[in-house]
């Protein structure tokens, strides 16, 4: 029997710590633009390295069809493309079946078992960052190309959300309508009251590079008596750090550690040996509180963070958060993205022209990515946020009269995600995990705490699949 070495993770359940930010939106979407579902667009068969996107293999496209009547099924964990699929594709409950499932285990289990083997299987399916590339890397998802979509369409997106979603041939297979590019949220008072400013060019410098970002929270712990710090925990810096790798977590059938994993390792045991942040892991009850109690002078993470989490602009009859208004956003040490969504064609799709012009309605078409920009959302187009960041109607009420747009156009180009690994979920949570553990004392040395890490992933022999022998 032929086998094939894969990496995998043994994990004790105690280390399952962090998560990679969900980019979730509720805002309402006011103004009805649709456009006519088509019944015939273009596929592919062979590839090359496009023109229009250079660094990606593109299959040559060509017409495809429906290949019946029925109605085009859509599996999602929210209903967010649903309604925007609705409002901006025509499509109504005549045309498809939802399948909805929130719970992100409940929602994987789901769909690896009608991928398994067809049945009841989705034509489009929606997956976040989280959990993304198990799927947009297996043979269970069709080429961008294959429902006849062209590379030149996508010129304007942003790269990282493309390499984000292209297997490890370059193919893209999915594709995102919003960009979740990330900024240092502050509260202005703090940091005028601490860091004497709170203009976000001036105060760019606190966070300029992670031994001023050292610098900067000790000036702030000290000049307050240790009653506010700069960030709420050390795990507050873990994404934009690890923004910073020149490779991933694998390489020859190993776990990899980057340099810049080991000067984590040290940050982070600074911050907390030093006492300069709260302890409060992200995500955590003490975390959210500190958001709201004029403590903490900043929380870092994208423009659906700062309105949903921070609760800055968190839509009609949620609590808004009593600071809103006196925050502003600044550059950090790393550009990274926070999150997001991505949309695939399944293997089993038999409403391709269907499906490609759904996407196209919330992927690509230019109107209503416009309209979703008027909406609030950061959408997944360079011209339109571009213009948007140098509109004045975007100056925000709840950001203190300031246009996030600069900041966060800045991050989106410059964000990259060509070192994720299909597994890079289980790397992070292992990785927080061990960190913790590290800085609370459990390891000795950095080269003891990689190695309890290391210990977790271990090189397993997987069967590969063999042909049918007949009797």
């Amino acid at each position: 029997m032929k086998t094939k070495k894969v990496l995998a993770l043994l994990m004790s359940s105690a280390l399952l710590v962090g998560s990679i930010t969900a980019c979730n939106t509720t805002e309402s979407t006011e103004s009805e633009t649709s456009q006519e579902t088509e019944q015939t667009t273009t596929a592919t068969s062979e590839t090359a390295e496009p023109d229009d996107l250079p660094g990606y293999k593109e299959r040559s496209v060509t017409d495809v069809s429906d290949e019946n009547d029925s109605k085009i099924v859509i599996y999602s964990y929210n209903a967010e493309f649903i309604a925007l699929a609705e409002k901006y594709a025509g499509i109504t409950t005549d045309d498809y079946d939802f399948v909805e499932i929130n719970d992100k285990d409940e929602y994987q289990q789901k769909l690896d078992a009608v991928l398994a083997d067809g049945t009841n299987a989705p034509d489009i399916f929606i997956c976040d960052a989280a959990y993304a590339q198990k799927y947009l890397a297996s043979d269970n998802t069709l080429a961008i190309n294959d429902i006849g979509i062209d590379y030149a369409e996508m010129t304007n997106m942003f790269n990282y959300t493309l390499q984000f979603a292209s297997d490890e041939e370059t193919v893209i297979k999915g594709l995102a309508w919003k960009a979740c590019p990330t900024g240092v949220f502050y509260e202005k008072s703090l940091a005028d009251q601490y860091l004497g400013t709170s203009d976000p060019n001036e105060l760019a410098g606190s966070f300029a590079t992670w031994d001023k970002v050292l610098e900067s929270a000790k000036t702030v712990s000290d000049k307050s008596e240790g009653s506010v710090k700069l960030i709420s925990g050390y795990t507050e810096t873990y994404n934009a750090y690890m923004a910073g790798r020149q490779s991933g977590w694998e390489k020859d059938g190993t776990i990899n550690f980057d340099p810049a994993v080991d000067e984590y390792f040290n940050f982070a045991k600074k911050l907390y040996d030093d006492g300069l942040t709260f302890y409060n892991e992200q995500w955590s009850d003490g975390w959210r509180g500190s958001m709201s109690n004029r403590t903490v002078v900043s929380y870092w993470g994208s423009l659906q963070f700062a309105k949903y989490d921070l609760a800055l602009n968190p839509g009609e009859g949620a609590p808004v958060n009593p600071t809103a208004g006196d925050w502003g956003i600044t550059t950090g040490p790393e550009c990274y993205f926070s999150g997001g969504c991505w949309v695939m064609v399944s293997k089993y799709c038999d409403k391709k022209a269907t499906a490609a012009e759904i996407i196209r309605a919330v992927c690509l078409n230019e109107d209503n990515l416009k309209d979703m920009v008027n909406h609030g959302e950061f959408v997944n187009n360079i011209k339109l946020m571009t213009a948007a960041a140098s509109d004045d109607k975007f100056a925000l009420e709840w950001l203190g009269g300031q246009n996030p747009y600069p900041v966060l156009l800045d991050c989106a180009l410059k964000a990259d995600a060509s070192n994720y690994v299909v597994d890079e979920y289980s790397y992070t949570q292992a990785c927080r995990g061990i960190v913790g553990a590290y800085c609370e004392g459990a390891y000795e040395t950095v080269e003891d705490a990689k190695k309890a890490m290391e210990e977790q992933f271990t090189v397993q022999e997987e069967p590969e699949e063999q042909e049918a022998v007949e009797e």
